[in-house]
């Protein structure tokens, strides 16, 4: 019997303060799936094909999110209501999500201790005394 990897899914963090209260949950990326889109990332918004992959992908791979219509209406995880937003609020999900993907870890919480004081510090520096450098 073979190994089945298991396929994980990553609740996406955003630093923007605008963003306060989204919750994205995305399926994480095959190696190919990564490259294309590390590749299609940096020209989607000048190549129309590639924003059109690059947002089927974003598609296939979303969960769920809890974005809504002004009004309260949910708007679908789907490619249809990926369409309906905002380009930055779309490239913002992306950014979180290969983020996440890649494995850059956050920010460490709180300042780290400083530890003891260095041994440089305890070395005097003077020049020897002429009795001693005899």
């Amino acid at each position: 019997m073979g190994y089945v990897p298991k396929r994980k899914i990553y609740n996406l963090q955003f630093e923007d303060a605008e963003m306060d209260g989204l919750v994205v949950r995305m399926r994480g990326l095959n190696t190919g799936q990564y490259m294309d889109l590390q590749g299609m990332r940096g020209v989607a918004e000048e190549d129309e094909a590639a924003a059109q992959s690059l947002f089927e992908i974003m598609a296939d791979r979303i969960v769920s999110w809890n974005v809504q219509q002004e009004d309260g209406t949910p708007v679908p995880a789907t490619l249809d209501g990926i369409r309906q937003q905002d380009l930055a609020f779309n490239m913002a999900i992306i950014d979180a999500w290969q983020q996440a993907v890649a494995g850059v870890p956050a920010p460490l919480d709180g300042d780290s201790p400083s530890g003891g004081p260095s041994l440089e510090v305890s070395i005097p520096m003077e020049p020897l005394s002429e009795s001693l450098a005899s």
